[in-house]
């Protein structure tokens, strides 16, 4: 039934594919005598509707079974002749059907790349040092002891930097190309690394009770697409001045800071266990820091040596599973996804790079774990998922029933062997001098 066969990329094959009349008046047969089962009409009993009558009068039912019978028949047959594993469903194209005539078509069918991992062992990553200075941990401490300071009023003088202003703020959009906002009641420091420079500017020297005005151009590459490129003008009301006063180092700030929001604090809590618990804080933060920055390397140097093509259905899923997540993301931070002007389209052109590379990455990573038999069993998924339920507060039971309904166990299991495989090429990769 193939008539022709090519291998137009290492995820592309095209096929055509001739299907005898005789096997077009088979199909015919039978889809009519089936319909023959179920059609009533007015004087005929059931079942003997005459054959002709129904091929008539149902022509488009007809053709439709006997089409999607057919095709999906040959290209079942071709995938299995040539040990094709598709993507998704063929495309089809170049249909000639007529009723007691040879059908013929072309198909374009989408298949994974065969990978071969090579040299994937010894692969070099940087060294990176994980513990923290001192410098570090008192900037961490300094941090801490920022948030449990007192605000103290300052009266009979105008503002100046260090100090921190509640304020009153009103932005609007002169080309109405923004929803206008405002923000009651807000402790910005005057000068700080934090505020914005013209604000600062400002509410320099003047006196509480005092309103300015003023106009911020916000470049067109600034993270927040509800300001970029776009102009906004200011109203902030000086409402009072406070200095902040920080709690002093000693054992009692200690104690306070290692006080959880609900509990106790531990036993003999002191400076130096603070001291203690925030230099193993940071070296956690930099041993997983260390961690990403070696898993990167690797995903580098596996793709400088595999050239993997994409499959483009692969590729269009993991965009879509993206703008799923991103889309969650600004539900989540209370934004109404009908009423925001969100560009789908320039997003998704946005993703496609980052997309492709997630797409080669796995496809390398999957091949080295079916060449290493890396694999997670039923109890070790099991274990993950307790451990899941348990950081998000709820039992086992709740969160494997909430995963086995979204259909997404085996996507979990599929995503802990890769980290499997990545560990693995952790393991024996070389750390650079």
């Amino acid at each position: 039934m193939i008539t022709s066969y090519v291998d137009e990329s290492p995820t592309k094959k095209v096929l055509t594919f001739e299907v005898p009349a005789e096997d077009v008046r088979k199909a015919t047969d039978r889809t009519v005598k089936g319909l023959a089962k179920q059609i009533r009409l007015p004087g005929f009993r059931p079942g003997k509707v005459p054959p002709d009558m129904i091929r008539k009068r149902f022509a488009a039912d007809v053709k439709n079974d006997v089409l999607e019978h057919l095709i999906q028949a040959s290209v079942g047959e071709a995938l299995r002749e040539k040990n094709l594993i598709p993507l998704g469903q063929p495309k089809i194209g170049d249909l000639k059907f007529a009723f007691e005539e040879p059908l013929s078509f072309r198909a374009e069918i989408e298949v994974r790349p065969a990978v071969e991992p090579k040299d994937y062992r010894g692969l070099k990553v940087p060294a990176g040092d994980a513990a923290p200075t001192a410098e570090d941990i008192d900037r961490l401490i300094g941090r801490i002891r920022e948030g449990h300071s007192t605000y103290d009023p300052i009266e009979g003088r105008a503002a100046k930097d260090g100090d921190f202003a509640l304020v009153d703020i009103k932005g609007s959009f002169p080309k109405g190309d923004g929803k206008d906002f405002a923000a009651d009641k807000t402790l910005v420091e005057v000068g700080g690394e934090h505020t914005m420079p013209e604000l600062s500017a400002h509410i320099r020297n003047a006196e509480p009770g005092v309103t300015v005005t003023f106009q911020k151009d916000w470049a067109a590459d600034v993270p927040d697409k509800d300001f970029a490129g776009k102009t906004v003008l200011y109203t902030v009301h000086l409402a009072a001045l406070k200095s902040r006063v920080l709690p002093a180092l000693d054992d009692e700030f200690a104690l306070l800071a290692l006080t959880p929001r609900e509990g106790e604090a531990p036993e003999g809590a002191s400076l130096a266990m603070l001291n203690e618990k925030v230099a193993d804080s940071l070296k956690r933060e930099r041993e997983q820091a260390v961690k990403e920055t070696r898993r990167r390397a690797i995903l580098d140097g596996l793709l400088a040596l595999h050239d993997v093509p994409a499959p483009e259905t692969m590729v269009e899923s993991e965009i879509d599973s993206a703008l799923k997540d991103y889309a969650r993301h600004l539900s989540r931070e209370g934004v109404d996804l009908k009423e925001a002007k969100v560009d789908w389209n320039e997003l998704r052109k946005d993703a496609r790079s980052a997309a492709e590379r997630r797409v080669k990455e796995y496809l390398v990573l999957d091949a080295i774990g079916d060449k290493e038999n890396v694999t997670v069993t039923d109890t070790e998924l099991d274990a993950e998922l307790k451990r899941r339920a348990q950081a998000m507060g709820i039992t086992f039971a709740e969160l494997k029933a909430a995963i086995v309904k979204a259909e997404r166990l085996e996507g979990m299991r599929e995503e802990l062997r890769i980290d499997r495989v990545l560990d693995f090429l952790l393991a024996e990769a070389v750390v650079a001098s």
